[in-house]
């Protein structure tokens, strides 16, 4: 491949480049380049005969009908077939507005490398609106969408480049869908996250005087193939299942949310384990009024403090994106912690629990993922109820099979929930699931069993106390101590050091008078010097990338999704000027995050504070 796009590939598109490698020696099935001419020209093989990719003729004008035949929105997020040799990627990207994201779909990772070796294309590759797939349309597939969805992007749709498209029409289609899906799962979440980004620092420095010690669930890894597991909703069922719960207690490890624990414990139900993951406060209203002793919670560092405060002692952790965290335990010398998916639900991490316990039996009970013919959708027995808010006369939504009824209605926060759970399904085919849900929605891939049947299906399986002894092992260990100022003072070093250089970056291009902008100072020195310098702030921030990991996920994540929006709107004649007022709020926007941290740092942490580690 040429040096310019291999260095943009392995900067932003590791995962594309790992996939290329790994074709090495094979070639492409459907195309090939005729390089006899100059520059190659692109063929597509079609009934074992090639003919031109973009026609016979003026490859710029079939481009340029393709483009005004396509019916384009602002603020969206498209699907492009194929990469080809570029071209009508290009004048895609150099004709639409600073609002239009798109993802180009490549089906074959090897036809990349043809191309990255003959076209320079790393102008495309370097573009933030640019992102690409190949290969498998996995979750690693879609993981650049995020971007978009940080931006609020709306709109998602696909264009077909037809000779592209019909190579296999079936594997584009299919990603179209996939792309939909991924983004109805991911929009929300990152909305979430933006707008949560600094409640998920401020409660992991408040909660690690009380889980700094705590063991992770990784610690518990494939321990429990021949028990089942149950894995509670609050669904409207739930409240059928209390005598199948009260005989399942020590023959299944019973895992709850927040949601539906106030029933089981109201029930005479202690659950083996309770898990919460939203960082906000609502979640505790699932935790009021009711006994929380003998209960163990699983739950990230994020966690909403007061819950954590009440279950201290008795905690499991994992560990997804949370830098803070990682430095710690690289200082600590502790192992990184165990991922655990968090896409929307609660019942989701729960069900991620079940395949890192190993359980190859998991039973679904009070997952009703639906609107019940009465409008309700939630157990009587839960902070739902407390609002009034278990019943909804909402009526949108889709009819899908249900387990005993023909058709329920779901509506679209649930539809995600389910798409979630059978996604999770299929990707584990050595794992039985059963769904007891008499009332909910069909699960593909977990057939409806009743009580009585699932009873049967659990016997001979050993006992959960196992699972209770090994867990109140790992929470009885005993732990050294450590100094959390101490252990923080590099990562508030760096942070320091990055406000220093972005606060006098930006104060000195906002005092550069106006007439700068003009062409005649394109390449006056003050501009120029200016425009150089910005390299310092990314060569600090490369120089310890985990750390600039912590700092943008906190505050400095939302000031730069601003920041990408002001930014597009940027545009002078001057083109150092440009680059200059980009920059400009570039460093107001890094600024603006660094305060915050280290603002927080200080209230947060208190001095000479000292945990217990593992």
């Amino acid at each position: 491949m040429l040096e310019a796009n291999l260095k943009v590939l392995q900067q932003r598109f590791p995962v594309v480049l790992s996939r290329i490698i790994q074709t090495a020696g094979i070639n492409s099935q459907h195309y090939e380049y005729d390089d006899s001419q100059s520059p190659p020209q692109l063929m597509v093989r079609k009934a074992g005969n090639p003919y031109p990719a973009y026609g016979s003729h003026k490859k710029d004008a079939l481009i340029k009908r393709w483009f005004e035949n396509l019916r384009m929105q602002s603020e969206s997020l498209y699907a492009i077939t194929g990469f080809g040799d570029g071209s009508h990627i290009r004048y895609f990207m150099n004709n639409t507005s600073g609002g239009t994201n798109f993802i180009v779909v490549e089906k074959e990772p090897s036809f990349l490398r043809e191309t990255f070796a003959r076209y320079d294309v790393s102008d495309i590759l370097k573009n933030d609106r640019f992102m690409l797939g190949t290969g498998t349309f996995d979750d690693l597939f879609f993981k650049d969408i995020q971007g978009a969805a940080m931006l609020n992007i709306f709109d998602v749709n696909s264009i077909v480049f037809s000779p592209f498209h019909s190579t296999d029409e079936s594997y584009y289609d299919l990603v179209r869908n996939e792309l939909v899906r991924q983004y109805l799962v991911i929009r929300p979440l990152m909305e979430v996250n933006l707008r949560t980004g600094v409640n998920l620092q401020e409660n992991t420095i408040e909660n690690l005087a009380h889980m700094a010690k705590s063991p992770d669930i990784g610690e518990l890894a494939g321990q429990f193939e021949d028990i089942p597991f149950i894995l509670i909703g609050a669904g409207p069922s739930l409240d059928e299942s209390i005598d199948f719960l009260k005989e399942m207690q020590n023959r299944a490890i019973i895992v709850a949310s927040n949601s539906p624990y106030r029933k089981l414990i109201n029930s005479g139900i202690r659950p083996h384990l309770v898990v919460t993951a939203d960082p906000m406060s609502p979640t505790l209203a699932g935790f009021q009024n009711v006994r929380l002793d003998h209960v163990p919670l699983a739950c990230p560092y994020s966690a909403y403090p007061e819950i954590v405060r009440r279950f201290s002692g008795r905690i499991i952790s994992w560990l997804n994106v949370n830098p803070i965290v990682e430095i710690l335990k690289s200082q600590w010398g502790q192992k990184p912690g165990t991922p655990i998916i968090e896409q929307g639900t609660v019942s989701g991490c729960v069900l991620d629990i079940s395949k890192v316990l190993g359980c190859k039996k998991v039973f679904f009970v009070g997952q009703d993922m639906c609107i019940r013919d009465d409008g309700k959708y939630y157990t009587d027995d839960s902070a739902y109820a407390d609002s009034g808010s278990h019943f909804t006369d909402n009526k949108k939504g889709q009819l899908l099979p249900g387990n005993t009824q023909e058709k329920v209605l779901v509506e679209g926060r649930l539809f995600v929930y389910l798409k979630t759970f059978e996604k999770f399904i299929a990707e584990n085919p050595h794992v039985e699931y059963r769904n007891l849900a008499r009332t909910g929605v069909k699960i593909d891939g977990a057939p409806y069993m009743d009580y009585q049947e699932a009873s049967s299906w659990a016997k001979n399986s050993r006992s959960s106390k196992v699972f209770t002894e090994k867990l109140d092992q790992l929470l009885k260990h005993e732990s050294p101590h450590s100094n959390l100022v101490e252990s923080l003072k590099p990562l508030r070093n760096f942070a320091e050091n990055l406000l220093e250089l972005c606060l006098s970056m930006a104060i000195e291009s906002e005092l550069l008078p106006e007439k700068f902008s003009g062409t005649n100072y394109s390449e006056n020195k003050k501009v120029t010097d200016l425009v150089k310098n910005a390299s310092k702030v990314n060569r600090l921030i490369d120089s310890n990338p985990l750390f600039w990991k912590c700092i943008l996920d906190g505050k400095t994540k939302s000031e730069l999704a601003i920041y990408k929006r002001i930014s597009r709107e940027i545009e002078f004649s001057n083109k150092n000027w440009t680059a200059l007022q980009k920059n400009k709020e570039y460093f107001w926007a890094i600024s603006e995050g660094l305060h915050w941290f280290l603002s927080m740092l200080d209230k947060k942490l208190p001095q000479n504070s000292t945990v217990d580690i593992t």
